[in-house]
């Protein structure tokens, strides 16, 4: 299961970070071209310069003149031949071109949202802590935008036992867990539960839908112990290429899990 349009190479720092050029420089290419030199100045470390590169790529299309100033870097630095090293860690981008004195405003904006953030406020289990703007009641009331297709509402407890395998901390930037890249293993689905103790779980599937309508409750037990692990809560869901809008809701990592 390989994930498609997904560049396992370099990790969302790294495209914050060019994303970050391009805003800071609005829209003067010459600007570009000076922050792209001095970030790439300042890294010492070959496989990080070439995911930058990678990421330029992303952001400012093929062929551009950001991502050879991060090729130049990385062969500078390890020679002709090398493998992009994902940065570690999340960032929200700049928000705009900072004024000359002022400070650097960071805001994560959605690209996607999350089926939390798209549950009308009939729902009485809505979870805390997601992504709301000003506009959200009477976007809610009329059932339009993020609400005009709601997710499907479940509620329902599930005893039968589902296994899973543990496979790490799961970093939602680079994909990678303690075994492999995500990005490149799951093209499905990336659920998100939670625990008898708040605590969130990730847990991957083949499937381009959940195994559960959201807010089911689920008793999960180890494929290879046999142990239980408890009864979670399916509280979000995601496909897994998009796995990146995580960051902004849950943080940059999470306990990750497979289904077997």
């Amino acid at each position: 299961m390989r994930a498609r349009y997904v560049n396992e190479g370099y990790g969302q720092k790294d495209t914050t970070r060019m994303q970050d050029i391009k805003t800071k420089a609005g829209g003067d290419h010459d600007k570009e071209i000076k922050l792209a030199n001095t970030q790439a100045g300042l890294i010492k470390d070959a496989g990080k310069a070439k995911a930058r590169a990678e990421a330029a790529e992303e952001v400012f299309g093929s062929n551009n003149d950001i991502s050879t100033i991060f090729d130049e870097r990385a062969k500078e630095l390890g020679g002709s031949y090398v493998r992009s090293t994902a940065s570690a860690g999340t960032l929200a981008p700049v928000k705009e071109a900072p004024e000359k004195g002022k400070k650097i405003e960071r805001k994560f904006e959605p690209s996607f949202f999350l089926p939390s953030e798209r549950v009308r406020k009939e729902s009485k289990d809505k979870p805390s802590g997601t992504f709301f703007n000003k506009s959200d009641n009477a976007l809610q009331s009329l059932g339009i935008g993020r609400y005009a297709n709601p997710p499907e509402i479940g509620g329902e407890d599930i005893y039968r036992p589902s296994a899973i395998l543990p496979i790490g901390k799961v970093n939602f930037g680079t994909g990678m867990c303690k075994y492999f890249n995500v990005y490149e293993t799951y093209d499905g689905t990336a659920e998100v539960w939670e625990d008898g103790n708040g605590n969130h779980k990730i847990v991957f599937t083949a499937s381009d839908k959940p195994h559960n309508k959201l807010y089911d409750r689920k008793v999960f037990r180890h494929d290879q112990t046999g142990s239980a692990m408890g009864m979670w809560k399916l509280v979000d869901y995601v496909p897994t290429e998009k796995m990146k809008e995580l960051i902004r809701v849950y943080g940059g990592s999470m306990s990750g899990y497979c289904y077997k």
